[in-house]
């Protein structure tokens, strides 16, 4: 089999409701969708979820926009792949990492569709890819964005009558303002319900950090913190004065990132995304190190349309180890809803059958490959390029 085409469709999917955390700077939602043709006649599909606003600690990675993904696609990649075997991964990634350095989200979103298509050659679902499925529903938490106390409080509870127990409340890192928020939605959830906070990197001192940390568990009982503050050693700073998990998101895109986060006893819980480390695979060789390590793991993004987080719950699905539930978007077709605001970030999708919901999780998709198909009224409805 030949790789024989790569073509990138910019979309703009229609938003649930305002939604942002600290360092967001643009809508959500406007994404890349990449179709690889081969000569076989078999359509590979992935999704580049970029946000040129996000990045790691102290820029070491830094933001893709859908421009910035296109121009890789057209100009470097394609010359690249075209007349490839799609089943020559472990071959071709190190040959496109040495072309260009980075861009991982246009790397995983190459990877992903080039997995669906050995799955569908194979007939067999991406997690089988990954060696094996542990788990065929994955559990989800529901993301509040930054909102007013009353206003998040008001959406939690929302949240939690659509069954899912988990919530991560973004919030802008201000310790008062911290605390009003995370109290507000105790209150409106009840004691039962996992609350944490992310500040994504918002608190400028360990020791602000700490006190605003423990203020927070006494008055509204949080369950963890993700990524209070930036860099490696600031980040063991603060687990090492709290009693609660420290979740490290921004610090962790790479295996060689874990192995330090481990070295250096920096976090409790490893957020992966697969784009943010560059595809599947190497998503995986991250959890395989927070296994060994004895630290938990969870599956998060950038809020993927229902390509990407078709790539989400495959990865949800193979990974070994402690996966805490992870911001998992409930990918919702217009008129075809399965939760009012419970992982609804958009209120349609290009795809055209949305992942099973029940009881707080997504069923894992089985069909070949990513287990989806596009709907092509709805791609030609929702493109912007």
């Amino acid at each position: 089999m030949k790789i024989t085409g790569l073509e990138t469709i910019v979309i703009q999917l229609p938003g649930r409701a305002s939604y942002t955390w600290r360092s967001l700077q643009v809508p959500i939602g406007h994404y890349v969708i990449l179709k690889v043709t081969t000569d076989e006649g078999i359509v590979g599909l992935g999704e580049a979820p970029a946000i040129l606003s996000w990045g790691g600690e102290h820029g070491r990675y830094f933001g893709e926009d859908p421009g910035i993904v296109c121009y890789l696609i057209r100009e470097y990649f394609t010359p690249r792949l075209l007349g490839a075997d799609p089943f020559a991964i472990r071959a071709l990634f190190p040959r496109m990492d040495a072309d260009i350095r980075g861009y991982p989200y246009t790397k995983a979103m190459i990877e992903s569709a080039l997995l669906d298509i050995q799955g569908q050659s194979l007939g067999v679902p991406v997690h089988q890819l990954l060696g094996g499925a542990l788990r065929d529903k994955i559990p989800l938490c529901h993301s509040v964005g930054i909102a007013p106390p009353d206003d998040a409080a008001k959406e939690a509870a929302q949240v939690v009558e659509d069954g899912i127990g988990w919530l991560q409340i973004k919030v802008p890192s201000e310790p008062a303002e911290d605390l009003a928020i995370v109290k507000a939605i105790r209150r409106a959830v009840g004691d039962e319900i996992r609350i944490f906070p992310d500040l994504n990197r918002g608190y400028k001192a360990v020791k602000t950090a700490v006190n605003s940390i423990k203020a927070m568990q006494q008055e509204a009982g949080i369950m963890a913190v993700e990524q209070p503050v930036e860099g490696i050693e600031a980040m063991a700073a603060v687990c090492r004065a709290v009693d609660i998990p420290v979740i490290v998101d921004e610090g962790c895109w790479t295996p060689q990132d874990a192995i330090e986060i481990v070295k250096r006893g920096s976090a409790d819980v490893l957020s992966i995304y697969y784009t943010k480390s560059g595809g599947l695979i190497r998503s995986m060789e991250i959890g395989t190190i927070g296994r060994a390590a004895g630290l938990q793991v969870n599956v998060n993004g950038s809020l993927e349309g229902g390509v990407g987080n078709a790539a989400n719950l495959h990865l949800s699905a193979a990974l070994e180890g402690d996966v805490l539930p992870g911001v998992i978007t409930v990918n919702t077709l217009a008129g075809r809803e399965q939760t009012k605001v419970g992982g609804v970030f958009y209120t349609d999708d290009v795809i055209t059958e949305p992942f099973a919901y029940h009881d707080g999780c997504l069923q894992v998709p089985q069909g070949p490959g990513l287990g989806i198909e596009l709907d092509p009224k709805k791609i030609e409805k929702y493109r912007v390029d």
